[in-house]
Parts: structure tokens; C-alpha cells; sequence
């Protein structure tokens, strides 16, 4: 019988009526780390290790146990396996067979918690996902920051969510909002600044280097203070995260947030929550851009500008410059149209060769009676013009003469001055506020707008686009062509190509550059027909 068995996969013990194994093959043996020939003659009771919950042992135990039939699979911790366990009776004897299944049941606990994760990572995503819809209708910073802390804290993933600052006149971090159970260990969080040569937390290495920072470990992380690891061990807090609040180049803030379970911030819900960060930064500019646009009156701020790209390149080029133009590009880089006086187009571009956060464009026009142009110049990273448009402000006017700019932009009066300003400085060390001036802005009606427009418009440029606008000439496909039109009209078509493109100027100028002093180059194309056209 023993040379049958040792051809059997699992382990075997057979047991008399008094407990006691009378056959047990090899793979028994080599289960239970134990020589096959002291097995035999042992009560089964004594050799049998006992599992996690002693399945085994509570049904066979006692002064006078009774053989059955039972089956499970248990963890046993002497052999440091996972055997699946069942037993069979023939009369009042019992066979026992095992096998282990540790690794199935490894395999069992990766995919429980992957399909955990992804449960949990589902959730989260959902949840920053309405908020980002709900950011959409916030007006003001402080609603924008207090939605996004509560409603992370109001689930039961987190403990509680905070949104800090770097001290305008210092290094310390500053709450500005916060939600959850926080009371006791957030004013440790702020106050671990105080000291600077001692560890300042995860918050401050994300406001030095704008990168995630991710505490698996509250308690035993050195690089968090010890005052905050000791509560952290009262409240039962492991982990924590904290993700910069950014648009462009500029921070405005960071995110933490801090939770029970030690495996709370897996890389995918990092990302989720970084996500969060962006929208967050952006729609906190958005915020102030619109503020700005709707406000009935602005604060105007003229800035002394020496160490910048176009102060320098002015001074060595011995010309002045001007931005005539800003274009967006992403949240970090904005196209700029600049007017050169004094100096070749060609030679801005050159310089800006030289330097890896500007990006020369093509020369739009070279002046034929002057020595100057319009050429088209991509600025990002470090340039005062984004700096003051990643924190709201629209630049009115950048001119450059010889190494000193005067940049004059406007913001709305909800907006906190200093930090501006102090953005700047911190930038542009050789910068200097020359003036903030309080500007109403004149109410103007619909009917007072197209009045204007109007009174721009000759008869010709305005006949013009009427019949072209109802014509169909700006749809696409085009419903009427340039040549109908002009038969129309009585006229050639170069000279309704030329009236087109006057009148839409005027109109593209009504709404980009009020103001515009210098006169735009005009291309060949444009040139004011012959009278016999």
C-alpha cells in the first residue's frame, strides 16, 4: 500500500481507531518537514501542525473524538504554507489528505487586490472628476481650494485634506483652507517650518521643488518632523500625499492629504490627485482672469523691468522693442508679436538663439524706409510677461528702450496685490513697482460698440462685408464667390479682396488693440488698389 501511495500527488496519513498514523507516504513527509519513519506509530494529533484557525485540531481534539469527514484550506504558520486540507472515513478510520496551495492562494491575494485597487482607483477617479465639473462654477480662489479640501475629506478614503502656501515674507507654509479630522496635528504640520535647519514634512519639500511627494510610512519617515510623527501614532495616520497646485511655471499652493491605510496612495491614485493639482491651479488663474474681465474697475501696475530677455536684448542690439501682441500657447509659454525699432528683426532672432526659454519665430515684416520690423517671439519659464499672466494679470504694454522696460498690466482688485508683485520681484530681482493706480473702466452698450465700428468702416468696407457676410462668402464650403460679389458690387475682384481685408483689420483691431498707436505692416497683398480698379 506505501508503494501506492508515494505514486499519489498529495500528502496521505492513514490513522487507526486510537489516532495513531499507520501509512504515510513521501509527499506527507515532505509537507510536514518531517522523516517518513518517525510519522508512523504517532498520534496524528501531536504530528499535525495546527493551522491559523486549528480547523483540524477542534474537530478532532478532545478525550474521545469521533471520525468525519471535513474539508478546508487554511494558513499554517510553522510550515509557513497554505494546504488544502481534506479527510475521508472508512468505517472508524480516517484518511487525511493535503497539498500545498500556496501559490494559487498568493496568486488569489494579488488579484483580490488588484480588483481592491482598481475598486478604490475607480472611486477616486469619480470623485475627482465631479470635482473638477463642480470647479467649473467657482468665482473666487477660497471657493475654488475650500471645494476641493471638503469634498476629498467628506469621503472615507481620506482623514482630512489641506491646502497651504509659501509665506509671502518668509519660508513658512500657511494654511489657507482645510478639512476633516485635522484638530491638533495641523497646527504641527504649519509650525515644523519654524525651524529651518531641522526636517519641515513633505509640504515644504513640495513647495521647494513643485514635485509629488508621497509618505507611505508617517511614523517611522525621518524626513517628516517628530512632533507630527508622534500625533500621527496617536491617530492611527500612515500616509499621506501632497501634490503642487500648479498652472505654468507658477505654484500657487500645495495639496496634502493624509490617510489611515498605509497603502492608501498607490501610483495611479497619485496621478489622479496630481491631476487634480493642474485643474486646480488652472481653474485658480481662470478665476482671476475672469474677475478681471468682468470687473467694473482694475488696479494697474507699472513694473521697472532690467533683467529680462527683451531689457537685454534692447540694450545690446542698441534698439527699442515693443510688444504689440500675446498669444497663449500653453500654460507656460506665450507667443509674443514684437515691434523693432532701431535694429534688424533678424538680429532679435539671433539672440534669442541663445537662450533656451525663448523661441524666435519667423520675421513677420522688415520696414523698407527703416531700420526695424515685426517678428513673432515664443517666451516661457522665466519672463515677467508670464509671470504676471500665470497670476491673472493682462499686459497692457511691454516696451523695451536700450536694457530698461516699462511693462504696465492690470489686474482685478480681488486680487492679492502683494503676491503678485512679489512674484515678480522674486523672479526679476532688478525689477521695481513704479505705481499702482486704481482705473475705471467706461461702461460701454452693444449699440455704442457697433456705433463705433461703424464710424471705423468706410462705405465701400462696409457694403463689402455685408453682402459677403449674408452671401455666404465665410461659410465653408463658401455659399458665393469672391468674383459673384464683386459683380455684384460693380467693382473688381482685387479691389473687394482689398476692402474685405481693410474692414475686417478695423474690426479685428476694435477687439484686440483698442489702443494700437503704431501702424501695423501691411503685406503686398493689401496695398490700396489702382483707381481704374
Amino acid at each position: 500500500m506505501g508503494e501506492v501511495l508515494d505514486g499519489v500527488t498529495d500528502g496521505v496519513l492513514v490513522v487507526d481507531t486510537d489516532w495513531q498514523i499507520t501509512t504515510a507516504n513521501a509527499v506527507a513527509a515532505d509537507l510536514l518537514e518531517r522523516e517518513r519513519d518517525t510519522l508512523v506509530g504517532t498520534d496524528i494529533r501531536d504530528v499535525f501542525p495546527r493551522s491559523f484557525a486549528a480547523t483540524f485540531h477542534e474537530h478532532f481534539g478532545g478525550d474521545d473524538p469521533e471520525p468525519a469527514e471535513i474539508s478546508f484550506e487554511e494558513y499554517f504558520p510553522e510550515l509557513d504554507v497554505w494546504l488544502r486540507v481534506r479527510t475521508t472515513t472508512i468505517g472508524e478510520r480516517v484518511t487525511v489528505y493535503y497539498r500545498d496551495v500556496t501559490d494559487r492562494k498568493a496568486l488569489e491575494g494579488d488579484l483580490e487586490d488588484r480588483e481592491a485597487e482598481l475598486a478604490r482607483l475607480e472611486r477616486i477617479n469619480n470623485i475627482v472628476q465631479k470635482i473638477i465639473r463642480d470647479l467649473v462654477g467657482a468665482t473666487t480662489r477660497e471657493e475654488v481650494e475650500e471645494l476641493v479640501c471638503e469634498r476629498l475629506a467628506e469621503t472615507d478614503l481620506y482623514e482630512f485634506t489641506v491646502i497651504g502656501e509659501r509665506e509671502m515674507t518668509g519660508e513658512r507654509l500657511v494654511c489657507r483652507t482645510a478639512a476633516g479630522e485635522h484638530d491638533g496635528i495641523l497646527d504641527l504640520i504649519v509650525e515644523s517650518g519654524a525651524d529651518a535647519d531641522g526636517s519641515r514634512g513633505p509640504e515644504y519639500a513640495t513647495l521647494e521643488t513643485g514635485e509629488t511627494r508621497v509618505v507611505r510610512h508617517l511614523v517611522d519617515d525621518e524626513s517628516v518632523p517628530e512632533p507630527v510623527r508622534r500625533e500621527a501614532f496617536a491617530r492611527g495616520l500612515q500616509s499621506s500625499v501632497v501634490v503642487p497646485l500648479r498652472y505654468g511655471d507658477t505654484t500657487y499652493g500645495v495639496l496634502s492629504v493624509y490617510a489611515l491605510d498605509p497603502d492608501a496612495f498607490s501610483e495611479r491614485e497619485r496621478e489622479s490627485l496630481e491631476t487634480l493639482g493642474v485643474t486646480t491651479g488652472f481653474v485658480i488663474n481662470a478665476t482671476r482672469q475672469r474677475n478681471l474681465l468682468l470687473s467694473d474697475t482694475v488696479i494697474e501696475l507699472t513694473f521697472r523691468i532690467a533683467d529680462a530677455f527683451f531689457a537685454t536684448a534692447s540694450a545690446r542690439l542698441d534698439c527699442e522693442l515693443a510688444v504689440e501682441g500675446i498669444v497663449p500657447l500653453d500654460a507656460a509659454s506665450l507667443l509674443c508679436y514684437v515691434r523693432v525699432d532701431g535694429a534688424e528683426p533678424d538680429a532679435l532672432r539671433e539672440l534669442a538663439d541663445d537662450r533656451s526659454d525663448v523661441d524666435a519665430g519667423r520675421v513677420i515684416h522688415e520696414s523698407a524706409t527703416e531700420t526695424g520690423g515685426f517678428t513673432e517671439v515664443t517666451v516661457s519659464g522665466r519672463s515677467p510677461i508670464v509671470t504676471l499672466a500665470t497670476y491673472g494679470a493682462t499686459v497692457r504694454t511691454a516696451e523695451f528702450d536700450r536694457g530698461t522696460g516699462l511693462i504696465v498690466a492690470e489686474v482685478a482688485p480681488s486680487s492679492d496685490i502683494r503676491e503678485v508683485v512679489e512674484a515678480v520681484g522674486e523672479r526679476f530681482p532688478r525689477s521695481e513697482l513704479l505705481s499702482k493706480l486704481d482705473r475705471e473702466r467706461p461702461i460701454e452698450t452693444v449699440q455704442e460698440f457697433r456705433s463705433g465700428l461703424r464710424d471705423r468702416l468706410t462705405d465701400r468696407q462696409r457694403n463689402a462685408l455685408q453682402m459677403a457676410y449674408y452671401g455666404g462668402y465665410f461659410e465653408s464650403p463658401r455659399d458665393s464667390t469672391a468674383e459673384e460679389l464683386a459683380e455684384t458690387l460693380g467693382i473688381s475682384s482685387p479691389t473687394l479682396h482689398y476692402h474685405l481685408r481693410a474692414g475686417q483689420r478695423k474690426l479685428l483691431d476694435a477687439f484686440f488693440d483698442d489702443d494700437a498707436e503704431h501702424e501695423r505692416p501691411v503685406a503686398v497683398d493689401d496695398r490700396q488698389p489702382r483707381r481704374n480698379e
